[in-house]
């Protein structure tokens, strides 16, 4: 065997391998087809003799880009090899997509006298990372998302970063106003115009978006973050021929990675306490010190349900005919270190951590238990938290039937936590009394105030606010708001009590006017036995 021949064999070989492994074709100078594999064929659709002699563009798809064939001739017509992965249109019009090489073949004279291009399919792919992508988008702006957000946190090389977060304020008043369709248009120009000159933008929620930095904050970076936002706010919004503006507000921090964004919320929250449009976590002390105590705060409400330092206080409610004790308001404590610490300081914090309902139980627990053999009727409060929660209605039910003291529970239904919540409220009241329960409204007279429920409620007690009656004098504005109250809660069957009462006089004058109850340091203070 010549040389000759031993190079046409290895060329064949070779020939052969890259049809089993590559979409193969070649084309003259001018693009034309002259060569076809099985696999070009299979993958396009396209018969043998459709291709050949055909030009290249057969098999081009018309959403590709202008610029890919100029840069790929550019390349190819001055002797060097393309590479790309582009999308291609078979038969039927499908898409696919390959990843290309193009290499142009030179004679003798080191002239171009055809192009090879190999190709690997690379469709699934493609088609896997765009519903990646997809996750990773928010669908109306085009931004990437909250998932991308914390994706991106979590794989950042970088140890710390700085994040802005900016919330549209009251942004739901433009969807309420002018509707859905004008909202969307205002969310995209919002894009536009944010992304105009940051890279690393997301849209975390409806009216909520962040912008990724590399770098601290230095004196320089909060003023080009103020003019950001004043220019974000200055320039309105024209949306079919309406003009809007809209009003920010920010929360920034520079932390670690993993707790970046946290603290940004933590900051952003903070300008609506605080009537700012801007706050820097960092730079700010006492959100730093809060936020440490309050997880401090939280750590020993978790210590103190392990350990059971959480313990009812009664106080007692005084019957204004008898002027006797005739029932107990049970009111939690936290006793630590000999110390009794009020619900002011912790409940909050309890609710925040989803612990509140944990401390009804405990407090039904430890009540029951007290009054199973007293005489006394007895209440605990019950927020809609409680009322809604399936593991307290049932702590209440079973203790209900295993003491069968019903007759003597009253539930006091904190008011200030919108009791309008009529259905879930109704459908408790309506549970409870099936054992004998009592039903009192508490805290009455301010937050939800609303004499229209208390006619739709089976309700027995309406507790009438402290506020009210720590300023109630003869001729004052809140006597006139209290006997509206008792002339109400009278045409409707409904007993009164009067909450804070701490002296004679203000007793005399509530007995005076008709109030039933009465509950205050006057009588007795909350303890942690009966009296």
């Amino acid at each position: 065997m010549n040389l000759y021949n031993e190079k046409l064999q290895k060329l064949e070989q070779y020939k052969m391998v890259l049809d089993h492994n590559s979409i193969v074709s070649k084309t003259d100078v001018n693009g034309v087809i002259t060569y076809v594999n099985d696999m070009f064929c299979a993958i396009s659709g396209y018969e043998r003799e459709e291709l050949i002699g055909k030009s290249h563009n057969i098999v081009k798809d018309p959403g590709n880009s202008l610029h890919i064939y100029k840069e790929m001739w550019n390349t190819i017509s001055n002797k060097k090899i393309w590479h790309s992965t582009i999308k291609n249109r078979k038969k039927n019009g499908e898409t696919y997509y390959v990843k290309s090489t193009i290499v142009p073949i030179l004679d003798d004279n080191k002239q171009i006298i055809e192009y090879i291009a190999a190709r690997i399919d690379v469709t699934e792919l493609i088609r896997k990372d765009k519903i990646i992508q997809n996750q990773f988008t928010d669908e109306l702006t085009g931004l990437k998302n909250r998932v991308a957000l914390l994706h991106d946190l979590k794989t950042r090389t970088e140890e710390d970063a700085s994040l802005i977060l900016i919330n549209i304020d009251r942004f739901s008043d433009i969807n309420d106003y002018f509707g859905y369709v004008v909202g969307d248009e205002v969310l995209k120009t919002f894009s536009n115009r944010l992304t105009a000159n940051n890279e690393k933008v997301y849209r975390i929620s409806g009216d909520e978006f962040a912008i990724l930095c590399e770098h601290p904050f230095d004196d320089a970076a909060k003023i080009e973050i103020n003019d950001i936002i004043e220019e974000l706010e200055k320039s309105p919004y024209i949306i079919e021929g309406l003009s809007i503006s809209l009003f920010l507000s920010c929360g920034v921090s520079y932390a670690k990675k993993t707790e970046i964004y946290k603290l940004s919320h933590i900051a952003l929250k903070e300008n609506k306490r605080t009537n700012k449009k801007i706050t820097f976590f960092n730079e700010n002390p006492q959100l730093q010190n809060r936020i440490k105590e309050n997880i401090e705060i939280i750590s020993k409400i978790k210590h103190a349900i392990d350990e059971n330092l959480f313990l009812p206080f009664y106080q007692g409610i005084v019957n204004n005919q008898t002027q006797k004790i005739v029932k107990y308001e049970a009111l939690i404590r936290l006793k630590t270190n000999n110390k009794i610490i009020p619900p002011a300081v912790f409940l909050e914090h309890a609710k925040k951590a989803k612990l509140y309902t944990q401390l009804t139980i405990i407090m039904i627990t430890n009540v029951f238990q007290k009054f199973a053999n007293l005489k006394y009727d007895f209440s605990i409060n019950f927020t809609l938290e409680d009322i809604t929660s399936q593991n307290v209605v049932e702590c209440l039910l079973e203790n209900l039937q295993k003491y069968n003291c019903g007759n003597r529970v009253v539930i006091e239904i904190v008011e200030s936590e919108g009791i309008e919540n009529f259905d879930e409220v109704s459908k408790f009241i309506k549970k409870i009394k099936e054992q004998g329960c009592k039903i009192a409204i508490d805290d009455f007279g301010t937050g939800y105030s609303n004499f229209s429920y208390l006619s739709k409620l089976d309700i027995d007690f309406i507790k009438i606010d402290g506020s009210l009656i720590l300023g109630i004098k003869k001729g004052s504005v809140e006597l006139v708001t209290l006997e509206s109250i008792l002339y109400f809660a009278k045409k409707m069957n409904i007993q009164t009590i009067a909450e804070f009462v701490e002296d004679e006089e203000t007793y005399n004058l509530l007995c005076e006017i008709g109030v039933d109850f009465t509950q205050g340091y006057y009588f007795s203070k909350p303890q942690e036995k009966l009296l």
